[in-house]
């Protein structure tokens, strides 16, 4: 177990968060009761003891035992590998404009790529690659194609992004 600084990322409908180690950048499944006993915030950055997640379906490499609240907010141990994630604003802007220059560098992955491998080239859960890209997305600077498998479906099988529509027409920009 060790005690850093997370920043509380989301907070998803079951009550359970995701949380972003500050000093590496890596993603913190922080469960419901822990949310609930402390009370953060989403957007709050916070002193937490963590220790590796085991869960053998899970991407997240930490999990959160307890936010300390009575602890400052920086952590024991100051190694700081991830600058931007010092101010939650920052840390988001650093991961949008990440997701953004592999988007406009997938002409390896046929101008586009899914949720999935750009969560792969961030080193980041789908999660908050998704969250990235739905922002780029809104703010008009990529563009999004809703693939389903079946027609039944309420919800598309997976998503492409792409610097722009053109690309999934196989047309260059």
């Amino acid at each position: 177990m060790e005690s850093v600084e997370i920043f509380c990322r989301n907070i998803i409908s079951t009550g359970s968060a995701f949380g972003i180690r500050t000093d590496t950048g890596e993603q913190a499944f922080i469960p419901s009761s822990v949310v609930k006993a402390s009370k953060i915030q989403e957007g709050e950055t916070a002193c937490a003891t963590i220790a590796p997640n085991i869960h053998p379906n899970e991407a997240t490499p930490w999990f959160v035992i307890r936010v300390n609240r009575d602890q400052p907010q920086k952590p024991q141990h100051e190694h700081v590998a991830y600058d931007a994630a010092r101010e939650p604003e920052a840390l988001a802007k650093t991961i949008d404009e990440r997701a953004l220059k592999i988007v406009k560098d997938a002409h390896g992955h046929l101008g586009y790529m899914t949720t999935a491998e750009v969560a792969e080239e961030l080193k980041a859960d789908s999660t908050i690659a998704h969250n990235a890209l739905l922002r780029l997305f809104n703010q008009g600077k990529i563009a999004k194609a809703d693939v389903y498998g079946s027609g039944g479906q309420s919800r598309p099988s997976f998503c492409l992004w792409a610097s722009s529509a053109q690309i999934f027409l196989g047309d260059d920009e």
